[in-house]
């Protein structure tokens, strides 16, 4: 074959594989840093995929042009029909592009169309398109050249072990004296949860919560993104970008530009400080590994579907073959029975809710910080019936945040140091109804209710020991400023709900 037609062949490749290979080549890293390390074999397994598709096409492209070299016939419509598709996937899976506009189905039928009409219409035209849309992907085929080799030099890189779990309080500091419970729940909106609650939604634990808390009913939100708005509220300093290095180590983006993520600066550490050994119990972020020097008590979950359905605790020949593995068992006349999205985040919550449970019960923990997957979309609870694991709307997962914030109440009466313990509510953003809405997990409930309007507004309610009455803060609240306030109350500055009001009206904005 013909140099040209490798390359021809790599750069199809590389559009047919986008959707795995998107999040491993990025310069930044992101994906890496979200996941529990090692990831050695998922990287042979994308490399040696890729390295196979390439060949794959370059054979295509050889046939094509000793049977059709001049580009006349309907196959070269059809070949470009299909890396329209991919392609179309891939930059949906990245962000790109809505996943509801860009349907497969749409964009190979669009594709179809227009090529059709074209070849019927002037095939010197259709010709020239044909090759056209070849010199691109010769173009494209020479970035075969550093992704296959960064590919393997991740696959080949010794990794760190992550540990998903560790408890090493009672070795370090006797019981603490007083505690801190943080409840973070992921993607909870202020106005559905509080100022415009839809018909027949009923949060008592909620109400109950604001009317012993000082609330704030317009807190400004710090950013969009989870990933970097709560390691900004850990370290009080705005975070614009992430990434991270191979080892999985963050470096963050502010206003002064890039630095090392500061792990020593944060809540976790300022906790420490002051006598209470800090626990963290969350998803998405991997607090186990960036915490590890503040942390003595930690349980994470980094488990999310990785494109192409391949797995980190597979071996690599089993990789190699994971995007294929379905087909190949509906071929054999095998189901292979993987669980649904809902199935899935509902384990997550499951999982998360139990190790809420017993960091809480373990009082050696001081300063407890516990992230949670609700009611973050997709919705995976039915507030009809009860039942979890099933395809749900927002405002189902809303009614179960409530009965979550119930339960982890009553966890936190249960314990000695109920009496000396300030419970904090709060939630990272709101409901991204611009985000969403074009995802397949959006329902027409969803749509109803969000009557596409985004409110920003995401919940804070800081609730202090003894507390039986609840003040409302309807002033400006810029997010990043729950730092200084928590702050304040690890230091002891706030011991009752008019001193932490009074406290944070003198705080510098």
């Amino acid at each position: 074959m013909k140099s040209r037609t490798w390359l021809e062949g790599c750069g199809a490749a590389i559009l047919f594989t986008l959707t795995y290979t998107w999040f491993h080549i990025s310069p930044l890293h992101t994906d890496l840093y979200h996941r529990l390390l090692p990831m050695n074999a998922v990287y042979w397994g994308v490399a040696i995929d890729l390295g196979v598709v390439c060949l794959f096409f370059a054979l295509i492209f050889w046939l094509l042009d000793q049977y059709d070299g001049a580009a006349g016939t309907p196959w070269w419509l059809l070949l470009g029909a299909v890396l329209a598709t991919r392609t179309a996937s891939g930059l949906a899976v990245a962000g790109l592009i809505g996943y509801r506009v860009a349907t497969p189905a749409r964009v190979f039928g669009l594709t179809c169309l227009v090529g059709l009409l074209l070849w019927l219409a002037r095939r010197g035209w259709y010709a020239t398109v044909v090759r056209s849309a070849r010199f691109v992907l010769l173009l494209l085929g020479f970035a075969i050249f550093w992704m296959l080799p960064e590919l393997v030099y991740m696959a080949v890189k010794r990794e760190p072990h992550d540990l998903a779990a560790y408890a090493r309080t009672a070795s370090r500091y006797p019981l603490p004296e007083r505690r801190i419970v943080w409840v973070l729940f992921d993607e909870l909106s202020y106005d559905q949860a509080f100022e415009h609650r839809q018909p027949g939604i009923q949060l008592p634990n909620f109400d109950r919560f604001a009317d012993e808390s000082v609330s704030f009913s317009d807190v400004q939100p710090s950013g969009y993104y989870t990933e970097l708005i709560i390691p900004s509220l850990l370290w009080g300093n705005e975070i614009r970008q992430e990434r991270s290095d191979l080892l999985g180590r963050a470096a963050v983006k502010t206003a002064g530009g890039w630095q090392e993520y500061p792990d020593d600066h944060t809540l976790f550490a300022d906790a420490g400080r002051a006598g209470l050994p800090a626990g963290a119990v969350g998803w998405y972020i991997p607090y186990c590994r960036t915490y590890a020097r503040e942390l003595d008590w930690c349980e994470e979950i980094l488990r999310s579907p990785i494109p192409g359905n391949y797995e980190p605790e597979k071996p690599v020949l089993w990789n190699v073959f994971a995007p294929i593995n379905k087909p190949l068992a509906r071929l054999s006349g095998h189901r292979m029975k993987q669980p649904t999205t809902a199935e899935d985040h509902a384990e997550q919550y499951r999982t998360l809710m139990e190790s809420a449970r017993r960091m809480i019960g373990d009082e050696g923990v001081g300063f407890v910080f516990i992230h949670l997957p609700v009611p973050h979309p997709g919705g995976f609870y039915d507030r009809q019936t009860g039942a979890l694991g099933v395809k749900g709307s927002y405002l189902d997962n809303l009614v179960l945040t409530d009965d979550a914030l119930g339960q982890l109440l009553e966890w936190v009466r249960e314990t000695s140091t109920a009496a000396r313990t300030t419970v904090i509510v709060s939630s990272d953003h709101s409901w991204r109804v611009g985000m969403w809405k074009m995802s397949p997990m959006w329902t027409a409930e969803d749509e109803r209710v969000s009557q596409d309007r985004f409110d920003p507004r995401p919940v804070l309610m800081v609730r202090l020991p003894g507390s039986a009455s609840g003040q409302k803060v309807t002033t400006p609240f810029p997010e990043l400023r729950t730092h200084s306030l928590i702050e304040g109350v690890i230091a002891g500055k706030a011991e009752s709900n008019a001193e932490l009001e009074k406290w944070q009206e003198v705080r510098p904005h």
